[in-house]
Parts: C-alpha cells; sequence; structure tokens
C-alpha cells in the first residue's frame, strides 16, 4: 500500500498549519486508514493516440479473476487513476459518460445520471497529469471520492461505484488486455511503477483541499438532490426511451444483421462467414479499403494529431460554463450505442486476417457534426496489423452519415471512441 502511506505521509505534514486544515487532514487519514487492508487486484494503463493517458488500479479485500465476482463480493473496493496527460474537464466527462453509457443498460443509466454528474463535477478543475484520484465503496458509507488525497464527494449510491467499475471489467472495456490486467489475470509491472512514481504537484494538493473547505457551506443544499432527481428522470425517460435499446446485449443481437456475430472474451466481434464468395467479396473490401485510406493520406493510423489531441490547452476553457445535466448524460447515453450499432453493420473481418489468424483491437475516435456528418476519424489505439486498421476506418466511414445530434447535447460536432476487436473462434 506505497500509494496510501504516500499520501498519509502528506496530510501529516501539514497538521501545523491552521486550524481547519489539521481537521481535514485528521479526517483524510482517518478515511485512508479505513482501507489500508485492502489488497492490490491488478493494474492496467489506458492508452490512445499514442500516449499512456492513466494509470488505472483495482484494490480488493479479496483478489478476484471474474467480473462478476467483484462485483458481487462484500465489503471494501477502490479504484484508483493515477493521471498521466492533461484534459480538458468536457474530454474527462466524455471519456467516462462514454464507458458508461455503452457498458450498462439505460435504465440502470439513468437511474444514476444525478449521482455521476455530481461525481464529475466535485473537481473543480481538469485532470492534469500528476493528479491521483480514488473512487471508493463501502458498504456502509456507498461511493466516495478522493481527488488528490481529499475526499470531496462522499455517501452516493453503491451503484455508482458498479457503473464505474463496468468502464473496467464490463462487456466493452477499453481492450481485452485491459480488463485481463484489472482482473489480475495478466501483469503489468508498467502500470505498478506509474502508480507508485508518478507524483502530484503540491499546488494541485493544495488547491483540491481547497475545494473540500468550499463545499463544506453547501451539504444542506445536497441533502435535497434525490427529490430533483426523481423529477428529472421521470420527465427525460418518458420523453427519450422509445429511442434507445435496452441493454449493450441487444447491440449484439443488432450486429448480426449480415455478419455471424458473437462476444468473445466480453467484447462485441463481427465476422463475416468465410466461404469463397465472402473470400472474394473480402479480398476487394480490402483493396477498396487500401485506396481509401491512401486517398486520406493514411493521418489516423499515423496519428499525426496525436499530440494536440493528447495534451489540450486548458488555459482557455472556461470550466464555469461546462454545465453537464441529466437531459445531456441521458442524450449522450442514448446517442453513442446508435453510432456503435451503424458501425458494427458494417464490420467485415478480412479473409486474408482470418487466413493468418491475425487478431487486434483497434479503438476509432470519430466527431460527427450536428447533421450525423462524419468530421474525422483517426485510430487512437491501433492493432498491430494495418489490414485491421484497415478495415476498422472502413466501416467507420461506410457508415456514416451518422442520426444527428440530440439538441440536449448542446454542440456542434461529437467526439466518439468505438472499440473494435477482430477476435477469431
Amino acid at each position: 500500500m506505497g500509494i496510501q502511506s504516500k499520501i498519509k505521509e502528506r496530510l501529516i505534514k501539514k497538521r501545523n498549519t491552521s486550524t481547519g486544515l489539521y481537521s481535514l487532514g485528521l479526517i483524510l487519514l482517518i478515511s485512508a486508514s479505513a482501507q489500508a487492508d485492502l489488497v492490490l487486484n491488478g493494474s492496467s494503463v489506458y492508452s490512445d493516440l499514442g500516449k499512456n493517458q492513466f494509470a488505472a488500479a483495482l484494490y480488493l479485500e479479496t483478489p478476484q479473476k471474474n467480473p462478476d465476482s467483484v462485483h458481487t463480493i462484500k465489503g471494501e473496493r477502490r479504484m484508483e487513476v493515477r493521471v498521466l496527460n492533461n484534459y480538458s474537464k468536457r474530454r474527462w466527462f466524455n471519456l467516462w459518460m462514454q464507458s458508461i453509457s455503452i457498458n450498462n443498460s439505460r435504465e440502470t443509466f439513468s437511474e444514476s445520471a444525478q449521482d455521476l454528474i455530481t461525481l464529475m463535477q466535485a473537481a473543480k478543475s481538469a485532470p492534469q497529469k500528476g493528479d491521483f484520484i480514488e473512487y471508493l465503496s463501502s458498504p456502509d458509507h456507498g461511493t466516495s471520492m478522493r481527488f488528490n488525497g481529499t475526499e470531496l464527494i462522499a455517501d452516493l449510491p453503491g451503484e455508482v461505484f458498479g457503473l464505474l467499475l463496468n468502464t473496467w471489467i464490463g462487456a466493452i472495456p477499453p481492450t481485452t488486455r485491459f480488463k485481463e490486467e484489472i482482473l489480475g489475470r495478466q501483469g503489468n509491472p508498467e502500470a505498478i511503477e506509474l502508480l507508485e512514481t508518478v507524483t502530484t504537484d503540491p499546488k494541485r494538493t493544495t488547491l483540491a483541499a481547497s475545494w473540500a473547505v468550499q463545499q463544506k457551506p453547501k451539504t444542506v443544499a445536497v441533502v435535497e438532490k434525490p427529490a430533483v432527481k426523481k423529477t428529472t428522470k421521470a420527465k427525460v425517460v418518458a420523453t427519450v426511451k422509445p429511442k434507445i435499446t435496452p441493454t449493450p446485449l441487444s447491440v449484439v443481437a443488432t450486429i448480426a444483421t449480415g455478419t455471424e456475430a458473437f462476444a468473445a472474451d466480453d467484447k462485441i466481434v463481427a465476422v463475416k462467414p468465410k466461404t469463397d464468395a465472402t473470400s472474394s467479396a473480402s479480398a476487394a473490401s480490402t483493396k477498396a479499403g487500401s485506396t481509401k485510406a491512401a486517398s486520406i493520406k493514411a493521418a489516423p493510423i499515423k496519428i499525426a494529431s496525436a499530440d494536440k489531441e493528447a495534451v489540450p490547452d486548458t488555459s482557455t476553457e472556461s470550466e464555469d460554463e461546462l454545465d453537464f445535466n441529466v437531459a445531456e448524460a441521458l442524450a449522450m447515453r442514448d446517442y453513442t450505442p446508435l453510432v456503435m450499432q451503424k458501425i458494427y453493420k458494417k464490420i467485415r473481418y478480412p479473409s486474408r486476417a482470418i487466413d493468418r489468424g491475425f487478431e487486434g483491437t483497434v479503438r476509432m475516435a470519430i466527431v460527427v457534426s450536428k447533421a450525423g456528418a462524419l468530421e474525422r476519424v483517426t485510430v487512437a489505439q491501433e492493432s498491430r496489423y494495418a489490414i485491421l486498421n484497415k478495415a476498422a476506418i472502413k466501416a467507420t466511414e461506410q457508415a456514416a452519415p451518422f442520426p444527428e445530434l440530440p439538441a440536449a447535447l448542446n454542440t456542434d460536432e461529437f467526439e466518439i471512441t468505438v472499440p473494435i476487436t477482430f477476435k477469431l473462434k
């Protein structure tokens, strides 16, 4: 528990400041020690656009390798995130909300939408390199969150932690390898090293502590949240629900049109039936895909804009304007699967890749205009094989145009990350 030890030492050094900071530090020490007996279940690194974005770790009282067991186990649980790159607040919000939306049913998502927004808005600044974020689950105290050692949110429903956990070990994790490592089925020494060695800027630690002090007078308002949540939920669900696929599993059923679709290792996979006619068509598709990729100068595969995308300039972003609400969260949850569903229908496993046993995950970062046009497509994470990368690009391009953006998203363009895994039975 080296990470927890660092938090303790940092807080102890502050105990000779003002009385208020001393009291806060004492509370945090007690909170940290409450989960001191947890053990590392697994750790991994989330990467896209050619850069490591954050290191992740899951701590449990007893190691578990089965995702169902991780969800149902009684006791304390903790997810740790060490941020390795600067984010804008919007990008951080989209990263979590989109992953939550595709790994949980709409009903579950809508019931906890307001709590999720409260959690995401607790930090008053966008995450920066070195920030350390903890999401904690307790049978007695529900879900809480610590940011650089300061508890900003507590006593949210336990279901909120489950929604967050599914982004790592649910049906569609960042990659199959990420899920395997978080479940402890594979090791990742790099993740452990990053979690231990990357440090938080002391100014960021002090800033987080100031947010907790500022939030104290507002605690009374939080008590009234359930009544507001109930009214909002009933209104939005009645408006949007008829448009959406009820659960992630129904996406698999929809993809089955025209392909042999199955879930392997909890990942959605589409495989074109291997017949002579199919092989010819697939070969033609591969050739066409190569031509098309050349016409866009293969920029997505080379990740030409990786630096710009991975390290956004947050200095000009007005954090106050990013006022997320339930309607926007639900609109995002409803729209994301519609886009993914159209792309999955176009996926074809190239026959040459099948013959050679090529497998891999390609994660596409696409930008959709307000009218539903495909503005940009980038390979956020490549597979080892160019033929699979091109197949993913081609499926994305063929799936366009997409439905127009819901008015509730209140944006002129929307970025979506689509994971595509090619895996043979």
